[in-house]
């Protein structure tokens, strides 16, 4: 967006004006005021609700703001002013806060019915095994930190690089799940040979979200890390270091951590798959630094046959990971395995040290409490047996009609965005017909998979919360490793169906809703057509875009990593996307903090993408099947953009709001409604929003 600035001879000019005796001084004419816009007429309207879903729209409203100078506020002023932010959550919304909360009872439900019974179906017996031991604290605090006895043992083997890496591949395999210390490990799709799973290598091994923690040299930062310091130290405590020991180790471990931070890449520069695509395999990898001890670490880790199915995110990374070792003394080595032991596993421990660790977590994050117990192990169920407790909440919460009719809104979503092509005048007529080709190419999933997760070899007891974690770790990166250089799964899902969200995978060129985003604000088959795709639509159309964004552009219609597109054409996308990311750049989200346009680029154009596909797709479903407008004195229209808004009415913490300006690649909430809808003339034409209002940019951004 162009700022209007003033150039240094027009303020020399008012200087020289100024110096001059008003004597010899003609009087400039006083210049006409500048008239503000006309407020939208919208927010004058008389709105009456003819239904308790109507009634729910107009209850979190707040009318005495015009939606054309904030239409965030606007929409979600009355939610906000009402409902009270949960004490325990650093952001919550109406949509993923609410809806979440809403899921979340649902599978506390199922899964107390499960720990309270005795089935033997398989199903049912595992999901009980884990929800009693998780909720037995009796049992967890007697155990303290017995649970981590035999893993810290592991940890005396270290005396030099060699055996540093032995043992944490030995503790990555059995404990970490792969993303334990000095660097992560997983399993995925290769870029440019989309139907086999590769290994990705990559950075990591810090304790802190991100290396700006470490390296950052503001005061804030630098209290924050002398926080962290002060944690590290009082969580080795509980492993029997006296407090002097312990405070000399922190700072030992906090140093080498800092190290490993000075080592990575910086998280916007992360995002070209270009870049991070170099297929080494285990011999490249070794050559990186000929003294590193991979064969030492792949063979504890359980997998030495993994050949030249592995990806190297970061080479440089692991070019200088050893260095760093070898100059490193085996005690602070030690020291800094010990810790990340504890750190992974605390919140899996006696109630002293999970307390422990909250004090960190809140100064972080800005949470305020704990959490309750039963809603911890719930989030651990969903992420760790998300295929089985899905099983019996798609059952309860996706009736089959939502399938349909999310299907019927996909379809229109996608020919939207495909008539909408040939009107983009930067593109070539070769790159628009491979574009079109790559969307009607594009696979849907749709509430839940329609093969199950086979969980038939892990084995869970109904004591032991701490080793049934171990053993779900375990399980899944089995799963994962075991199907190296072997064919994709393509019916397989990433996300469990009773997860509030959704994702676009361009490997697979595929879109994917579980059926626990697929509910009210964001989606109900009692719903006007208006709100859904508002809503529900509005994410369907950002995951559509995804797939031409800067990150998935570089994909074609088959998953496969290539240039297909003109260069010419590629240089003006970059153009328009250069457009988007100095727009978000520029805006402060607290004092002193500002977006990074870099990092959250792919997920904006994704935003600005998916609200005119979704709009354009509303459009196209009404001018088929029109209805009723929902509220008196509000056009169908202008409840889409209102429904749109109310997915993200959102508290949230500064604390929360610091930390994912760091580190999260999505725009606040408030900025990811008001900026695309300050672009997208769809919007100032609903709302009536006059020239020079504040949700009418003046030069707007456009990709998609």
């Amino acid at each position: 967006m162009s700022r209007l600035s003033l150039s240094p001879c027009v303020l020399a000019l008012f200087a020289l004006a100024c110096d001059r005796p008003a004597a010899t001084e003609t009087p400039a004419p006083k210049p006409e005021p500048v008239a503000a816009p006309a407020p939208s007429p919208v927010q004058r309207a008389n709105l009456v609700a003819r239904e308790p879903i109507g009634a729910g729209v107009l209850a979190a409203l707040d009318t005495n703001v015009d939606p054309c100078t904030d239409f965030y506020q606007y929409a979600c002023g009355g939610w906000l002013r009402k409902t009270p932010p949960p004490a325990d959550k650093p952001r919550y919304g109406r949509g993923f806060g609410e809806v979440t909360d809403r899921n979340n009872q649902v599978l506390r439900a199922i899964l107390e019915r499960s720990a309270a019974g005795k089935s033997k179906d398989p199903v049912e017996s595992k999901l009980g095994a884990f929800y009693a031991a998780c909720m037995d604290e009796p049992a967890i605090d007697k155990a303290g930190i017995a649970p981590l006895k035999p893993l810290l043992a592991r940890v005396k083997g270290v005396k030099d690089a060699n055996t540093m890496m032995t043992v944490v591949g030995g503790l990555d395999a059995d404990q970490f799940g792969g993303h334990g210390p000095l660097f992560d490990l997983f399993v995925e799709p290769d870029p440019k040979r989309p139907d086999v799973y590769v290994v990705f290598v990559d950075q990591g091994g810090t304790g802190l979200p991100d290396r700006d923690f470490y390296l950052k040299t503001d005061e804030r930062t630098k209290a924050l890390l002398a926080a962290y310091q002060a944690h590290v130290a009082r969580m080795l405590g509980f492993l029997g270091d006296a407090p002097e020991v312990a405070t000399d180790l922190a700072a030992k471990i906090v140093a080498f951590e800092t190290a490993l931070a000075e080592l990575q890449t910086p998280r916007d520069q992360m995002r070209d798959p270009d870049k991070t695509y170099n297929l080494l395999g285990v011999e490249g990898l070794a050559k990186l630094d000929p003294e590193l001890n991979w064969a030492g670490f792949f063979k504890a880790f359980g997998y030495t046959k993994l050949g030249a199915d592995v990806n190297v995110t970061v080479p440089s990374y692991f070019e200088k990971l050893g260095g760093l070792l070898r100059g490193t003394d085996p005690n602070t080595l030690q020291a800094y395995l010990r810790w990340h032991i504890l750190r992974a596993s605390a919140p899996a421990l006696s109630k002293d040290i999970v307390d422990a660790d909250f004090q960190f977590t809140a100064a972080l994050t800005g949470a305020k409490e704990l959490s309750p117990r039963w809603e911890r192990c719930v989030g651990w169920a969903n992420l760790g047996l998300g295929e089985l407790v899905g099983q019996a909440f798609v059952k309860e919460r996706f009736a089959g009609a939502s399938k349909d009719i999310a299907l019927e809104m996909i379809a229109a979503i996608e020919e939207a965005f495909a008539a909408g092509l040939p009107a983009l005048a930067w593109m070539d007529d070769a790159t628009r017909q491979r574009a079109l080709e790559k969307a009607k190419a594009l696979h849907n999933k749709i509430g839940y998979p329609d093969k199950w997760r086979d969980y038939g070899k892990l084995k869970l007891q109904r004591t032991g919360h701490a080793a049934n974690g171990q053993a779900i770790r375990k399980f899944l990166l089995q799963r994962d490793f075991d199907r190296v250089g072997k064919p994709v799964d393509k019916g397989e899902w990433h996300m469990p169906p009773a997860l509030v969200n959704a994702y676009y995978n361009p490997s697979a060129n595929e879109m994917v809703f579980p059926a626990g985003i697929l509910q009210p604000p964001y989606f109900s088959a009692d719903f006007p057509m208006a709100m859904n795709f508002g809503g529900i639509g509005m994410v369907m159309g950002h995951e559509l875009s995804h797939g031409f964004d800067d990150q998935g552009r570089k994909f074609d219609k088959d998953g496969v990593l290539r240039e297909w597109w003109d260069p010419g054409v590629a240089a003006k996308f970059e153009t328009r996307a250069k457009c988007i990311e100095t727009t978000y750049g520029g805006i402060e989200v607290l004092p002193a903090v500002k977006l990074n346009g870099k990092l959250t680029l792919g997920e904006n154009i994704a935003d600005f993408g998916g609200i005119k596909a979704a709009y354009a797709g509303y459009k196209l479903h009404a001018s088929k099947k029109p209805e009723e407008p929902l509220i008196q004195g509000l056009t169908s229209e202008q409840l889409f953009f209102i429904g749109f808004a109310q997915g993200w009415c959102t508290h949230e913490t500064p604390e929360s709001q610091r930390l994912r300006a760091t580190i999260d690649p999505h725009s606040p909430p408030k900025q990811r409604v008001n900026v695309p809808l300050a672009h997208f003339s769809g919007f100032w034409e609903a709302f009536q929003c006059q020239p020079g209002a504040a949700m009418r940019a003046k030069d707007a951004c456009e990709v998609w």
